[in-house]
């Protein structure tokens, strides 16, 4: 288990693990510019609000990368530099509440007001927000993951119907931060003692 400072020489099964999202919130988010968390476990500041549940289908993250092949005149392969980077997430949130909406339409669109939530849709909705995940492995294995500045990129089909979840899936897109980075991820380790 973590902090027992073994280096492993063979496989095992400490390291392999599914992933599931802390109970009683694990899914935060921020104003862009807030102060980002650099380790698993530090308390989140009270700028952090939580999105509630996300649905079953979990948080699914991708990398999309496309590189260009370089040959020499025999059609050898001297290089293969890579000319694009993109990733991103795609998530249902599961409670239709002010912060989620505000993530979904822009922070601009939506109010909260005398018992009221109103939502404004326009194409005014690509705000960039930080965003935190606090997840666990196996064996209470902590795993924090910050995303300084996600962006909704698209809202999946709302389908209302009983027995249906109330929730648009959404895809988000990380952009690249000003260290050249789109995500962090602070994962409690099986082999090192915590300094």
């Amino acid at each position: 288990m973590a902090g027992t400072n073994k280096e492993y020489t063979s496989n095992s099964t400490d390291n392999v693990s599914s992933t599931k999202g802390v109970r009683g919130g694990y899914i935060f988010v921020a104003p862009t510019g807030t102060a980002l968390p650099t380790d698993y476990s530090t308390a989140l500041p009270t700028a952090y609000k939580c999105l509630g549940f996300i649905s079953e289908d979990g948080y699914v993250e991708t990398v999309d990368s496309d590189s260009e092949d370089l040959v020499d005149m025999n059609g050898d392969l001297m290089d293969s530099p890579q000319t694009s980077r993109v990733e991103s997430a795609q998530l249902t949130l599961a409670e239709i509440k002010a912060m989620t909406l505000k993530l979904m339409y822009g922070d601009e669109n939506v109010t909260d007001k005398a018992g009221v939530i109103t939502v404004k849709h326009n194409g005014n909705s690509n705000g960039t927000w930080v965003v935190v995940l606090d997840l666990l492995l196996k064996n209470n294995r902590k795993w924090r993951k910050v995303v300084p500045l996600f962006q909704c990129s698209e809202l999946d089909d709302l389908t209302l119907a009983v027995g249906e979840l109330a929730a648009r899936a959404l895809t988000a897109k990380y952009l690249t931060d000003e260290s050249g980075n789109t995500c962090y991820d602070y994962i409690q380790s099986t082999e090192t003692n915590a300094a």
